[in-house]
């Protein structure tokens, strides 16, 4: 079943109708959600809420929208609510790091560029944040964001150089 009709069992109380959705989602909504939120208690908050959200907002879904788009904008909210709450936080790492031995000084300043990247990301406004995470903390194409986001490719590769733009005068600014 498409994602559209199954939303259409849900919004007629098939409760069960969920399931097959979140089974078909959840990997890259949790991928979304660990690489904006970091390895912390948040992410499974985060994920079973978005998904509480589905299911009571399922009569405001338009099956025009792709469902991944509309998911992920559900998830990127309540990702928006709890950074404010966590920029403080040294728990969340957002860029990769080598697997070779790092010294102390280095883990001090791989922590602070973490921090960062982080804070920069979530000045960002939401459309450039999605693509900006998607592209380079989920790692996907920009064929795969635009899929995603249902969005044209053009607009992707528009809303990444206008994220890194800002991103790069906002570290400037520092």
């Amino acid at each position: 079943m498409n994602d559209a009709h199954l939303i259409g069992l849900i919004v007629n109380g098939d409760a069960d109708a969920v399931r097959p959705l979140m089974e078909r989602y959840q990997r890259p909504l949790a991928a979304l959600l660990q690489r904006a939120l970091g390895r912390t208690p948040d992410v499974e908050d985060v994920f079973q809420e978005t998904w509480i959200r589905v299911v009571r907002s399922a009569h405001r879904y338009d099956p025009e929208q792709r469902f991944s788009a509309w998911l992920f904008a559900i998830a990127w909210n309540l990702v928006k609510d709890r950074w404010p709450k966590r920029v403080d936080s040294d728990d969340v790492d957002l860029v990769t790091m080598p697997s070779r031995e790092r010294s102390p000084e280095e883990l001090a300043m791989e922590a602070d560029r973490a921090e960062r990247v982080r804070a920069m990301v979530a000045r960002l406004p939401e459309r450039l944040a999605q693509a900006v995470l998607l592209r380079f903390f989920e790692e996907l194409s920009e064929k795969e964001v635009a899929e995603r986001l249902g969005i044209p490719v053009g607009t992707v590769k528009s809303r990444i150089h206008n994220g890194l733009k800002l991103m790069r005068e906002s570290d400037e600014l520092q």
